[in-house]
C-alpha cells in the first residue's frame, strides 16, 4: 500500500498505527543485504524508470514526471556508483571484500515504459496492468535470451561505467 502513497500525490497509508508512504526519493531498502546475505551473487534490477528519455520535456506535467523519474532513479544510481567504487577498491583477500568483488548486476529494462506519459502512474485499469504484466515477461524472455548464459558468470550492467559520471 506504501508504494502506491507517492508523496506528492498521495497521503501517507497508516498501517499497525504507523504512516508509510512510497520511500522513492530518498529512502528505498538499500542492496547492502543482498550482497551481504543472500546466497546468490547474481542480482538482477528491473527498471520500471527509464533513466534517459528522449528529447526535452516540455509541458508542466512532463517536467514534473521527468523529475519524478530523476528522483526515483538518482537514490539507485548512487548506490550502483558506490557499489563499483567499492568493487574496485575491496580487498578481495579478506570475506567482506570477497562478498563485493563476485557481486554480478544485471539489468532487465523495456523501451516501452519511455513511450508511457506521466498519466500512465495513475492508470489501474486491468487492460493497462496485464500489457505491463505481458511487457515485463517479454522483457524477461528477451533479457533471458541474449544475457541467461551470462548469470552466474558475469555482471551484463557495466556499473564500473557509471563512476565517470560522479
Amino acid at each position: 500500500m506504501a508504494s502506491a502513497c507517492l508523496p506528492t500525490m498521495f497521503q501517507a497509508v497508516e498501517i499497525d498505527g504507523q504512516p508509510y508512504w512510497d520511500g522513492g526519493f530518498a529512502g528505498n531498502p538499500t542492496m547492502t543485504p543482498l550482497v551481504r546475505e543472500c546466497a546468490s551473487n547474481d542480482t538482477i534490477l528491473v527498471a520500471i524508470n527509464p533513466v534517459e528519455r528522449p528529447g526535452t520535456p516540455k509541458s508542466a506535467r512532463d517536467i514534473i514526471n521527468r523529475l519524478n523519474e530523476v528522483s526515483f532513479n538518482a537514490v539507485l544510481l548512487k548506490e550502483l556508483r558506490m557499489i563499483a567504487l567499492l568493487r574496485q577498491v575491496a580487498d578481495a583477500g579478506t570475506s567482506e571484500g570477497a562478498l563485493w568483488a563476485r557481486m554480478r548486476i544485471h539489468l532487465i529494462r523495456s523501451d516501452l515504459l519511455s513511450e508511457l506519459g506521466a498519466s500512465s502512474k495513475l492508470n489501474a485499469e486491468w487492460p493497462f496492468l496485464c500489457m505491463l504484466r505481458d511487457e515485463g515477461r517479454r522483457a524477461a524472455d528477451a533479457f533471458l535470451a541474449a544475457h541467461g548464459d551470462t548469470l552466474g558468470k558475469s555482471s551484463t550492467l557495466d556499473i564500473d561505467q557509471l563512476i565517470d559520471r560522479i
